[in-house]
């Protein structure tokens, strides 16, 4: 394919979970929510995240990976995901008294796939199929573009039936690249070197609403033995009403920061950001690391 040899995988799993069922309805719940369905949380013991709610779980996931495997670097050039629970009885533990208990039988049939272009460009899909109704549920598709380190552009578009419709853009890049001045990658945590300025930001838009639903534009500056960050961040919490906040940050390498406001503004909000003083940490694939 494509004039290499390829190393193709298949890497099947079998999941199961048998949980006892404990009345839990007279505790506090103060941080439990419920798992969205993904590749990530169809692996998981708990139906529930935090820790105020167990579920009473007795589930059978079946799944399947498939990646292809470049044999000259050993990088992966695409990975192919599969994967269904099926339920054997009813889950009574649910996060309100009055919630109806999840019953038993097969959950929607997720589907996705990660295809790396280039080493610089990567696309991910995921779809959520109902098998009970024979329709899409969910789809999403994302595309990626990571030349170097502290540059990068993520664009998504995410679609769920009969709730939401979004289109999400994200960014990190140096403003001195529009006058070639492109710097040295110092490693991870060092930035370009000082006397930079980056320009970072995001913004998702509901095509259901036709409006911002979150956005964030801000200017990072590296001046060597400090940097200085300032960003607007808008966020609409009804259909008449948005908080907007503003933050402002000074950090003075190896010694202190100052400001106020979000401090991780930025990493909540761009995929693969990374500080111009700390370790990159990237988002692992959603099909990868399951445990």
């Amino acid at each position: 394919m494509f004039g290499l040899n390829w190393s193709q995988t298949l890497e099947p799993r079998v999941f199961y979970v048998k949980t006892a069922y404990r009345y839990q309805s007279d505790l506090p719940n103060f941080d439990s929510g419920t798992n969205d369905y993904n590749f990530a949380s169809v692996f998981t013991e708990n139906t529930f995240s935090g820790q105020d709610r167990i579920s009473d779980s007795h589930t059978l996931t079946l799944g399947a990976t498939s990646r292809f495997i470049n044999p000259n670097t050993g990088a992966e050039g695409a990975r192919f995901g599969l994967a269904q629970r099926y339920r054997l009885s009813d889950q009574n533990v649910q996060l309100t008294p009055t919630t109806k208990a999840l019953e038993s039988g097969n959950s929607d049939i997720l589907a996705g796939a990660s295809l790396y272009l280039t080493p610089r460009l990567a696309v991910d899909t995921l779809v959520d199929y109902s098998d009970q109704y024979n329709r899409m549920e969910r789809k999403s598709i994302g595309a990626r573009y990571n030349p170097s380190g502290y540059r990068v552009i993520n664009t998504a578009y995410r679609y769920q039936r009969d709730s939401s419709e979004v289109v999400d853009m994200s960014w990190q890049w140096p403003l001195n690249d529009l006058w070639r001045d492109f710097g040295i990658d110092r490693q991870q945590g060092q930035g370009l070197g000082g006397g930079r300025l980056y320009s970072i930001g995001r913004f998702n838009y509901s095509l259901l609403e036709k409006r911002l639903v979150e956005s964030m534009v801000g200017l990072e500056y590296d001046g060597g033995c400090w940097v200085s960050r300032v960003a607007l961040q808008r966020t609409q919490l009804t259909l008449t009403t948005s908080t907007t906040s503003l933050m402002i940050q000074l950090e003075f390498n190896d010694f202190s920061r100052l400001g106020f406001g979000n401090p991780n503004a930025a990493r909540d909000n761009i995929s693969r950001y990374q500080n111009l003083r700390e370790s990159f940490k990237f988002t692992p694939s959603p099909f990868a690391q399951y445990d």
